[in-house]
């Protein structure tokens, strides 16, 4: 019964996107444009770092659905994969190398007296979304390594006492 109700609200959980895109009256052609000018707004408001961010953001949200969903279920949790922690690492490095090729983007060729503010603002603007971007991926891979602790080992961490005797 438990694991019938998790495929269920897990079917709705994957069904709702796509019937309000049917809903709303989108034909192919047109969500195809409305898709490509959302990402031309995410690569200018995160920068190019958009692209491999939602690559490892997407790996790291589905395999943690996954593993939210097994233990809702009651079922047993397989080992992380082993790309897990250079992706963590990844989604961190590329956030901060978006934080760079922004502030780059907006300093570079401009002397003191043609800074314009707004290009400024929007390029410091896309370099800290960056790095929120990559801190949230990475934030949600460390949750992802944590690993419950059994009964045996919850035992055992709450009566070691530390030391040799």
């Amino acid at each position: 019964m438990r694991r019938a109700l998790i495929q269920i609200l897990l079917f709705v959980a994957l069904a709702l996107p796509i019937a309000a895109i049917a809903l709303s009256g989108f034909g192919v052609s047109s969500f195809a444009a409305a898709c490509q000018r959302g990402l031309v707004w995410g690569l200018e408001s995160v920068g190019w770092v958009l692209i491999p961010q939602i690559g490892l953001g997407l790996a790291i949200a589905s395999l943690a659905l996954e593993r939210v969903s097994r233990r809702v279920a009651g079922l047993a949790t397989e080992r992380l994969p082993r790309w897990i922690d250079p992706a963590v690492e990844s989604a961190l490095l590329l956030g901060l190398l978006g934080t760079i090729s922004g502030m780059v983007r907006g300093f570079v060729g401009v002397t003191p007296d043609e800074i314009q503010p707004g290009p400024l603002v929007n390029s410091l603007g896309a370099a800290l979304r960056s790095s929120g971007v990559g801190f949230g991926i990475a934030l949600v891979g460390v949750w992802l390594k944590q690993e419950p602790l059994t009964e045996g080992e919850e035992v055992r961490a709450t009566t070691y006492q530390g030391g040799s005797a």
